[in-house]
């Protein structure tokens, strides 16, 4: 008879929807009975829930990486096998599909969404589906890239087509030869317009580079001497116009700010909902700089990445 008792009310609540007072008062028992009977349910079996994964999601990995960093949330794809240079564009194309699914949960139409930019930020634009009306704000200048088909401005033009809001873009490199000349141009009118909107930002959503050569668009943009200190300093990994060591510390000092447009480590951390998006065992070291920083509050990353990441 318990059994049948648990099976009507497990029915009642989980097939029609009924809430727990409206169970209680149809049987003529305590809702905290009834919360009792649903436990029970639960453990004996009669009920079982079963969660249907994406088969390209890890699950635990992906609640592990949470739980080691703090992060609201994390998701780990399963890496890809083959050799690396496909590998590569797999585990990118799998991340930006990832990061489209979390956009379209995460945001709203009130949304300020930042955008970076990196060739796995780049893989958004193949799979961007229709996005909440949220305004765009590109946080990073251009980088200079080998690839003509990869550009900041192009991912940001994407994102706001996905979005149908307000796109607000930095027309200007990212890198500049001087602190003086970078000084100069954030305060042409076209360029403060974009800054001034940093504060405003809700959402921000970040490539992490690796501090190696070929893994960092901000190193390769930045001048041999300058590049030679923040070896010296450690420098493994940088996030936007912020350069890290293994701890997580800041290198560098002002230097390579100073002659950046970008948005600074103090906006950055300003930011309510920073998502950092970035895959690869190479970059495991590199994203957990940037999450002993503070910097994120989630991760999506792959399992090449992850699971050295837990031993960092």
């Amino acid at each position: 008879m318990e059994h049948l008792i648990a099976a009507v009310v497990a029915r009642r609540f989980y097939r029609e929807n009924r809430t727990k007072k409206q169970i209680a008062d149809e049987l003529g028992i305590s809702r905290f009975k009834v919360a009792r009977i649903l436990e029970r349910a639960l453990r004996d079996g009669i009920v079982r829930i079963e969660i249907d994964v994406p088969p390209e999601l890890d699950l635990d990995l992906s609640q592990q990486v949470a739980d080691r960093f703090g992060l609201r949330q994390a998701l780990v794809v399963r890496a890809a096998t083959g050799n690396a240079d496909s590998d590569q564009v797999a585990i990118r194309r799998q991340l930006g599909r990832a990061c489209a699914a979390l956009l379209t949960e995460r945001l709203s139409d009130d949304d300020v969404l930042g955008v970076s930019w990196g060739r796995t930020l780049h893989a958004l634009t193949d799979v961007l589906p229709a996005l909440p009306h949220a305004t765009v704000v590109q946080i990073v200048g251009s980088v200079p890239s080998a690839d003509l088909s990869i550009n900041s401005l192009e991912l940001l033009r994407r994102l706001g087509a996905s979005t149908g809001g307000a796109v607000h873009a930095l027309h200007v490199p990212m890198v500049l030869d001087s602190a003086e000349v970078a000084a100069t141009l954030r305060e042409a009118d076209y360029v403060a317009a974009t800054l001034a909107r940093f504060r405003e930002v809700t959402c921000a959503l970040v490539g992490i580079g690796g501090w190696l050569p070929g893994g960092s668009s901000l190193r390769t943009a930045l001048p041999a001497e300058l590049v030679a200190d923040l070896d010296a300093a450690g420098a493994v990994a940088d996030v936007c116009s912020t350069v890290l060591d293994a701890n997580g510390e800041i290198v560098g000092g002002d230097s390579v700010p100073a002659r950046c447009i970008a948005i600074t480590t103090g906006q950055l951390r300003a930011v309510p909902d920073v998502i950092g998006l970035a895959g690869g065992a190479d970059k495991a070291a590199a994203i957990a700089a940037a999450l002993r920083a503070g910097l994120l509050h989630r991760l999506i990353t792959d399992s090449s990445a992850a699971t050295p990441l837990l031993h960092l």
